[in-house]
């Protein structure tokens, strides 16, 4: 079945402001083709007018399609950066002795507004719960319902240490209950962050946490976004953003703030810092181990992030990643490193890769998981060199070209994707997959000629009896051939109805 993915995409964005290209949109293909399944409407016109009309099956649709990576006190520096200047700063202005309003925009399962209770609870102890109110607001209704059960495995707790753990949680077999204390502290609520208007119980936040959420859209939407948030705050009012994200976030909506090294938006105008006080707590009890920069080699610094020791770095090092697998397999094989990266789990994969990569550091199939995982972290720089150093073992390797291509697309940098496309296919003539990609830059560039040789070069390969190898042997991409036709299908359609047009003029 043919599925026009235009209006799909248009209402999406019109509604909740997801951007959907790319790998993106391969995933919409797929739950869209589930979703008719499930739904047994006749064909997609159908379903898209239903889903016009339908908030709970628009909701379920979102619901497959948003991205649920999260653990607790995950960028540990910025819970210092709350308990330690932030907080003590804002109790200090306070007029009246209503409790400061947290809000975690974007909260997804949960793990992160319960972290901010938890570091509170650590600093102020009894007294949190008259200082301080919690909210956590995300658009997907399955993972605010994990947030309410309280109830997590082991993936959450990967940074964490054992303290917390069993101060806060009560184990049940593999599950681990959050204690009531904590779980009441928070209240979560429906949030689409494009919307025009929220939930009053979102209104009047002291701080706003939106971490880790806005690499999902486009610089249109995130400024937006960041009016909407603002919208949010009181005058005095502050939002933190994930560590990689702040800088391109910088619209001149909020003022731009660095304080010990890490960054974050004022809404009011921006007051002398408190001098640091001696913690109440020690924030390594909290988390495994301190975050570091890699020492065995040198990583270019991530876009947007200021060289600073107090910044971390998304790469996991040896130090961080052995206490947390200690209850994994020290021999996990590079299928199930590949299974992990399929389901998502990017931090354990990469904490598995990292402990392997010391014993054999020129593994070519580990490099190139790394490589994957920092590409679908959106890494693109550190990708690209995990990808380059696969080459200098495996020099004609596909799955590194194939990388490679799609880290400069995702740049922009088209005649470098161009290139790498090429080299694959001079490699491997019966690489259809990077002929596909090559087809969607031509198209792109109104290379029409040349998209349409390659998306037939695509449909002839796959329509063979046994569909040729690829050779692509490590990347867990995902592409299954239906998805793949359609989509060439697709493209060839809208190119002929171009031509059409064009010939009629």
């Amino acid at each position: 079945m043919t599925i026009d993915l235009e209006p799909f995409k248009k209402l999406i964005k019109q509604r909740c402001g997801l951007i959907l290209e790319g790998l993106g949109e391969e995933k919409l293909a797929t739950v869209l083709a589930q979703r008719l399944t499930v739904t047994k409407f006749g064909n997609s016109a159908e379903y898209y007018f239903h889903l016009q009309g339908s908030s709970d099956e628009f909701q379920e649709l979102v619901n497959l399609l948003t991205i649920n990576e999260t653990y607790f006190f995950r960028e540990v520096e910025q819970l210092h950066l709350l308990t330690e200047r932030l907080v003590p700063r804002l109790l200090m202005q306070r007029e009246d002795n209503q409790p400061l309003r947290i809000l975690s925009a974007g909260c997804s399962s949960g793990e992160e507004p319960f972290s901010l209770v938890m570091a509170l609870r650590e600093k102020y102890g009894d007294d949190m719960s008259s200082l301080f109110s919690f909210a956590g607001g995300d658009i997907d209704t399955q993972a605010l319902a994990k947030a309410r059960s309280g109830c997590y495995n082991e993936f959450s707790f990967r940074a964490v240490g054992p303290e917390i753990k069993a101060r806060y949680f009560d184990q049940d077999g593999w599950v681990y209950r959050l204690k009531d204390e904590i779980r009441n502290r928070v209240e979560f609520q429906e949030m689409n962050l494009f919307a025009e208007e929220f939930p009053v119980a979102l209104h009047g936040c002291d701080i706003i946490f939106f971490r880790n959420v806005s690499i999902y859209f486009d610089t249109p939407t995130r400024r937006i976004i960041q009016q909407n948030l603002a919208s949010l705050l009181k005058k005095s009012g502050y939002l933190v953003i994930g560590t990689a994200e702040t800088i391109a976030n910088d619209f001149g909506v909020l003022s731009l703030i660095e304080e010990d090294g890490l960054f974050y938006f004022s809404k009011g105008q921006f007051s002398a810092p408190v001098p640091a006080a001696a913690p109440v707590f020690d924030f390594s009890r909290y988390v495994v181990s301190k975050v570091a920069a890699p020492q065995q080699c040198e990583i270019p610094e991530l876009p947007f992030v200021r060289s600073s020791p107090s910044v971390t770095s998304s790469l996991l090092t040896s130090e961080v990643v052995a206490p947390v697998v200690a209850s994994f397999n020290p021999c996990l094989n590079v299928d199930e490193v590949q299974q992990y990266c399929r389901e998502k789990r990017y931090e354990e994969a990469m904490a598995m890769i990292v402990i392997q990569l010391e014993q054999n550091p020129g593994d070519t199939s580990l490099l190139l998981l790394k490589a994957h995982i920092q590409f679908n972290r959106k890494e693109f720089e550190l990708a690209e060199a995990s990808a380059r150093q696969a080459l200098e073992t495996d020099p004609w390797s596909i799955d590194a070209f194939v990388l490679l291509g799609l880290a400069a697309k995702w740049r922009d940098l088209v005649k470098e994707a161009i290139r790498w496309f090429k080299q694959a296919v001079y490699a491997r003539h019966e690489c259809w997959l990077a002929r596909y990609y090559l087809a969607d830059l031509y198209r792109a560039g109104g290379e029409s000629d040349k998209a349409r040789r390659e998306y037939r070069g695509v449909l002839q390969l796959l329509s063979q009896s046994t569909v040729p190898d690829h050779g692509i042997k490590v990347l867990p991409l995902g592409m299954v051939h239906s998805e793949l036709r359609f989509l060439c299908e697709h493209q060839l359609g809208k190119l002929g109805n171009q031509r059409r047009i064009a010939r009629r003029k």
